[in-house]
């Protein structure tokens, strides 16, 4: 018996997309005659029939009596035919996707499994799929997968490499030399948004945010990068780069970085740059001139000139830069 399913889902980057897959499913044995078979057959012809029956996604269980056999007895193909089956109510496609996590979670073999199928399977779709459950499990054989597939020459393959690496909790360390190969090397703004996107905030060996001004040699490697991309001809790539400079420059060596982008061309740049600045605790000088130049724009937006406002209040200010700002207040926020 043959049923046509069609697969609408989304993972990371990747867009929503429809695509059939047919299913092949035996037709079932006469139900008595089963019954006398297995009643008449030895221990062991009983569990070589239940391994024969259960197909290449199942998965064996060695104290069946310590388990509901309504679970184990179903296969991982049938799970993943309900989690792709857009004609199911989304209930039952999500209660399938999330006994697939539980299992990949808790066995070893299930994990295994759909990463060695990740390989076999061309559907982009049942691919991404298999990416979406194993994407933040926290396991040494995903995070291995996860490096290979961004390092992979195959675009698609890169896009569910760092798409699970951005998933991850946190920094992994380990990770930094393929982002800043994909930032350094990759020339396409797609490739250098993935990177950017999977990048983490530094964490020292504890796994916290750094409290020191040193960085790693990956680190001040990723921060020169990032530095160089706040010059990108794409504004998403500015964008970006600004907000992470705040997170990975320890050093205060980006105050030419974001009073550049404080007068970017791009108004979402600058807004960014403004944020940037309020998360980096900077007060520089250079920087305390863009803000103020920024918020005695009257070509720029209400929104951004009164953000700047809130971020000078940090600042030490002369009396005439108070006077100014007093001013300016009245002026934008009506006070």
């Amino acid at each position: 018996m043959k049923a046509f399913m069609v697969a609408l889902f989304g993972v990371g980057f990747c867009a929503a997309t429809a695509t059939g897959i047919w299913l092949s499913t035996p037709e079932p044995a006469d139900g008595a005659n089963t019954a006398a078979q297995l009643a008449a057959a030895t221990p062991s012809e009983r569990t070589a029939s239940a391994r024969q029956a259960s197909g290449l996604w199942t998965w064996g269980n060695a104290d069946a009596g310590k388990t509901d056999t309504r679970k184990t007895n179903k296969s991982l193909d049938v799970l993943l035919a309900q989690a792709l089956r857009a004609t199911n109510t989304s209930v039952e496609s999500n209660d399938a996707r999330n006994e697939l996590r539980k299992l990949a979670n808790e066995d070893p073999a299930v994990m295994k499994q759909l990463i060695q199928s990740y390989d076999k399977e061309s559907n982009s779709q049942t691919r991404q799929l298999m990416v979406s459950l194993l994407s933040g499990l926290e396991k040494p054989e995903v995070l291995a997968f996860s490096k290979r597939l961004a390092l992979s020459s195959d675009m698609a393959q890169r896009k569910d490499g760092f798409t699970m690496l951005q998933n991850l909790s946190g920094d992994v360390p380990e990770v930094h030399p393929i982002i800043l190969r994909a930032l350094t090397t990759d020339k396409t703004p797609e490739g250098i948004m993935l990177a950017l996107a999977a990048l983490k905030p530094p964490a020292d060996a504890e796994g916290n945010a750094p409290q020191t001004n040193v960085l790693s040699k990956d680190g001040g490697a990723i921060v020169a990068q990032l530095q160089n991309l706040t010059r990108h001809a794409d504004p998403n790539i500015r964008l970006q780069s600004i907000l992470q400079l705040a997170q990975w420059d320890k050093t205060g060596s980006s105050q030419e970085q974001w009073s550049q982008a404080l007068a970017d061309q791009s108004p979402q740049v600058r807004q960014a740059a403004v944020t940037a600045v309020a998360q980096s605790g900077t007060k520089s000088d250079i920087v305390k001139a863009a803000l103020l130049g920024m918020a005695n724009n009257q070509n720029e937006s209400k929104d951004v000139r009164g953000n700047a406002l809130q971020v000078l209040e940090s600042f030490t200010l002369s009396k005439d830069e108070a006077a100014n700002l007093g001013q300016l207040r009245s002026q934008i926020l009506g006070l």
